[in-house]
């Protein structure tokens, strides 16, 4: 279907630490209408922070309005949806029950989402909601202080190339300042100093980028620019500042202004010290706070999914270059990664033909294709173990914990140096996601083995899949002793996982 020939509604719920939020849209000549957009303030985060557990009373008061969001969607005809649940159930011990308990009254399905998945979706809504989005993603510093954490992002030359969560959410810097209350009047300026320590080691990197443009983004932003700022998207920092200094010296005018709106002074103060913090870092004359938010970037990924939509290509994209600076910090050999990332996406994609393969699997290749060699930084010896310690251990933007999981899995099981029988179970992954941990790593083992002198000397130019062979047809640029002796050691993994023979042809 052609994109000015849309007409589609869809809808997206947000279960946050603070509010429940319902937006529905349509789509329209391909661009989304709003039709609803509603939000109803339940506590969920504070619970969470105070005892680890939603209560039923709240998990009631939660119910009725799911119940009401779901017959506002039934009205205006909606079939697709996605709900989505961030940090407060995310942390909440009775989690799994409140989802089943949720499931059951109302009969939507909840998902609790990863911080990394979450980040990405909302960055992703970029793209819709403002108009200068090319120019954010030419240089950027991207603040988003929320109930769980501060997340703090670089956009440079039009790659997402920095993306640090640091556990400083509104809820923990809230019961902070009322401690620090206790000990001091100047108690604002505490935390400020608790926040400058626990961020300074990224201030280098923001500060040589000379990033011209500042976004504070979440929902605390929205609530700032609405009470201080006539709810005006951009901002200059001189007046960003003025109020900086007053919330910092309790000035007892803002504050009754404040708590007027009925907004928690603490977490209001809290938001603002994080921000103050970071406004010194960038170059930016202006603090831009976007209407982005969870919600639209749901909806941006429900409706590229139904059109197979192309206008969130380098959005999409920031997972991979974050991998590659992540890459690069541990010295990878970068025309070997993307020779390794090219030849593997080749592989999967002629495998693709005969085979099933999971939807998001081109995405672990890839990763693992540009993150197999960071463990040799530390340690060349058993370097893959190394590197699947690593990756064990990394947040991505986009990927959740346990596809690292199984991108580390991938990394480790490479055969192109020696004979490695993939074992029968591999623990702590799930029996469905082995069988592809083995395919994705036959795959890596062979695009390796076909690079194992990393001077790019073999070309595929074509592949053939038949009863009993895969088929590579290849173009070499000089000798490759080094690559053919390699590639004997993938052959057996290869045919144990795909049933038949990976074979090396000369295109004549």
């Amino acid at each position: 279907m052609k994109e000015d020939s849309m007409e589609h509604l869809f809808a997206a719920i947000d279960l946050g630490s603070n509010a429940i939020k319902l937006k529905i849209v349509q789509i329209i000549a391909g661009q989304m209408e709003t039709l609803e957009d509603i939000s109803v303030q339940i506590p969920l985060g504070d619970e969470v922070f105070l005892s680890n557990a939603i209560q039923l009373e709240t998990v009631k008061e939660a119910i009725d309005t799911l119940k009401y969001f779901k017959k506002t969607m039934e009205t205006y005809g909606v079939t697709e949806y996605k709900a989505l649940a961030t940090s407060a159930l995310r942390e909440a011990e009775n989690s799994k029950n409140i989802i089943e308990i949720i499931r059951m009254k109302t009969g939507l399905e909840i998902e609790v989402v990863e911080d990394t998945i979450e980040k990405f979706l909302t960055y992703k809504s970029i793209r819709d909601k403002m108009e200068n989005y090319k120019d954010i993603r030419k240089g950027a510093l991207i603040v988003e202080v929320n109930s769980g954490s501060c997340d703090v992002s670089i956009y440079h030359q039009n790659k997402l190339i920095k993306n640090d969560e640091i556990k400083l959410g509104i809820k923990t810097l809230k019961y902070m300042l009322l401690e620090f209350e206790n000990k001091t009047t100047s108690y604002p300026y505490v935390l400020k100093e608790l926040v400058e320590t626990r961020t300074s080691h990224i201030w280098p990197n923001i500060k040589s980028k000379k990033l011209n443009h500042f976004l504070a983004i979440g929902g605390d932003a929205k609530q700032i620019k609405e009470l201080l700022f006539n709810d005006k998207n951009q901002i200059s920092m001189n007046d960003v500042k003025k109020y900086c200094n007053k919330a910092l010296a309790c000035d007892f005018g803002l504050r009754r202004k404040v708590e007027k709106a009925n907004i928690d002074w603490y977490e209001f103060l809290a938001s603002i010290i994080v921000y103050d913090v970071f406004t010194e870092l960038a170059e930016a004359k202006t603090i831009e706070i976007p209407n982005v938010s969870l919600r639209d970037g749901i909806l941006a990924e429900l409706v590229e999914k139904s059109y197979a939509l192309s206008k969130y290509k380098h959005f999409n994209n920031d997972v991979y270059s974050l991998a590659y600076e992540i890459s690069k910090r541990y010295k990878s050999g970068e025309s070997h990664v993307k020779h390794l990332e090219n030849t593997s996406l080749k592989i999967i994609r002629a495998l693709k033909t005969t085979y099933r393969f999971h939807e998001r699997d081109e995405m672990l290749l890839r990763l693992a294709a540009i993150l197999h060699e960071i463990g040799k930084f530390t340690r060349m010896r058993d370097y893959l173990i190394t590197t699947f310690e690593k990756i064990s251990n990394l947040d991505i933007l986009g990927v959740e914990h346990s596809e690292c999981l199984m991108i580390a899995h991938i990394c480790r099981l490479i055969s192109s140096s020696e004979h490695k029988l993939y074992e029968s179970s591999i623990p702590n992954v799930f029996n469905e996601d082995q069988m592809r941990i083995f395919k994705l790593a036959s795959i890596l083992s062979i695009a390796d083995a076909l690079d194992k002198g990393k001077q790019q000397r073999i070309e595929i130019i074509d592949t053939d899949i038949t009863e009993e062979a895969f088929i590579i047809w290849v173009k070499r640029s000089e000798e490759t002793v080094l690559e053919d002796w390699s590639f004997e050691f993938t052959i057996d993994n290869f045919a144990n996982t795909f049933g038949i023979k990976p074979e090396i042809k000369d295109v004549t």
